[in-house]
């Protein structure tokens, strides 16, 4: 881990002991049985969190955790944060996630104690009162509480992502804001929701249970759908795999370099992981190409290259409609065309290509020239990098191959500097 990352990660954890502490000298006095009830609900949520999307997890313990700011204030509200989420992640550690370091679970547990502290400190600023309530100002409150722990809660997420994988920090931070607002505005809704009913009744509260389930289930149904689909593709690209294993190890180094490379250019990170699914799926195609094609271990005739051309098109209308893969058809369509306009399927050329399909084709590229295929050994570097430089500005974005010029001179002081050391 970074060191920037390690300071990060202990001053979570520091300040989050601060607020344990302030929390257990102020606490006031709330029965048993209500402790019982809300870390039983919390810890139940988080146990059963859903990844909505790639590395995004979601659950419905923040409805409880609010809640219990609002019902009995923040110190309460702290110490249900902590006491439940140290027992979902020790329940996790021991079944669906392995065994985290006892730092990363320490990390877990600090950021949900700070993200419900931060909360209630708001809440506390803003006069907020138990309900039930009567005035509106008095909502704008609670939902006010409420979005200000998701954004603290996204924030320390997107904070720890920005230092151990050299992500943009507000594109991380944006991420869950753009994609699941909707998730976010049913959580928050069912907040208030149960929070008035509890003021009024604990027996409203498992009216309200109902509905805060039928969320919870189509969340699940969304990503148990995106699942299946990601399964249904894994199929395909194992099929492939098991055809021409080439392929598959190309794609991993193919999608790897892309990413560089449109880094390289500056290109915001939402457009870097667009242009990274894309090329890691750019031979999908190839399904449908006969294996005395694609595995031929000679060239191909005119009317074999024909069928292989085909490929690009076929790959496209694969992934065209699938929610994952969607944005990444033009790549996939166009990432065989040439500066020139001599590529295929259509023969587009210089700015008329998508900018991700010229990365990909570049990376692509380089790739071949320096993998063994059935008919030419590999080059070496300093040739495929030659012919980089004779390709540029007519086969290749001239733009693009000074940038993966740039990364593979980048690679190769970092592994002479791997070397010194």
């Amino acid at each position: 881990m970074p060191v920037k990352a390690k300071i990060y990660v202990y001053a979570v954890i520091a300040a989050a002991c601060w607020a344990l502490l302030y929390a257990s000298l102020n606490v006031r006095h709330v029965p048993l049985w209500e402790w019982i009830f809300f870390v039983s609900l919390s810890f139940l949520s988080q146990i059963y969190e859903i990844e909505m999307t790639y590395k995004r997890w979601i659950s419905s313990a923040i409805i409880f955790l609010v809640s219990a700011i609002f019902l009995f204030g923040g110190e309460f509200a702290t110490l249900i944060a902590a006491l439940s989420t140290s027992l979902a992640e020790t329940f996790l550690a021991g079944t669906k996630r392995g065994r985290p370091s006892f730092v990363k679970v320490a990390f877990n547990v600090s950021q949900v104690v700070l993200v419900i502290f931060a909360g209630s400190l708001l809440f506390r600023v803003m006069r907020g009162t138990p309900p039930p309530w009567t005035r509106a100002v008095e909502y704008v409150i609670a939902i006010n509480t409420f979005f200000v722990c998701k954004l603290v809660n996204t924030a320390l997420v997107a904070g720890i992502i920005s230092l151990t994988e050299k992500v943009d920090f507000f594109y991380q931070f944006l991420y869950d804001l753009r994609h699941l607002p909707l998730q976010f505005f049913s959580l928050g809704a069912m907040t208030i929701l149960f929070a008035w009913a509890y003021s009024i009744s604990i027996w409203y509260v498992f009216l309200v249970l109902i509905p805060i389930a039928l969320i919870h289930y189509s969340f699940f149904g969304y990503s148990k759908l995106r699942r299946g689909a990601e399964k249904t593709f894994e199929k395909l690209m194992q099929s492939l795999q098991a055809r021409d294993p080439y392929t598959a190890e190309h794609s991993e180094r193919v999608a790897d370099l892309s990413g560089k490379i449109a880094r390289k250019l500056g290109l915001p990170e939402n457009e870097v992981e667009r242009i990274v699914a894309a090329a890691r799926i750019h031979d999908i195609g190839k399904v449908g190409i006969p294996d005395s094609i694609l595995l031929k271990p000679g060239p191909l005739t005119p009317q074999e290259w024909e069928i292989m051309k085909k490929h690009p098109v076929i790959g496209a209308e694969i992934i065209k409609g699938m929610e994952i893969y969607d944005n990444c058809v033009d790549i996939v369509k166009y990432e065989h065309e040439r500066w020139d306009g001599s590529g295929y399927p259509e023969g587009l050329k210089g700015e008329e290509i998508p900018l991700g399909a010229r990365i990909v084709a570049a990376a692509d590229v380089y790739d071949a020239l320096t993998s063994d295929r059935p008919y030419r050994k590999a080059l070496p570097k300093e040739e495929a990098i030659a012919e980089l430089k004779r390709m540029r500005g007519v086969k290749l974005d001239p733009r693009v191959v000074d940038a993966l010029l740039e990364v593979l001179e980048e690679e190769e002081k970092e592994g002479e500097q791997g070397k010194k050391g």
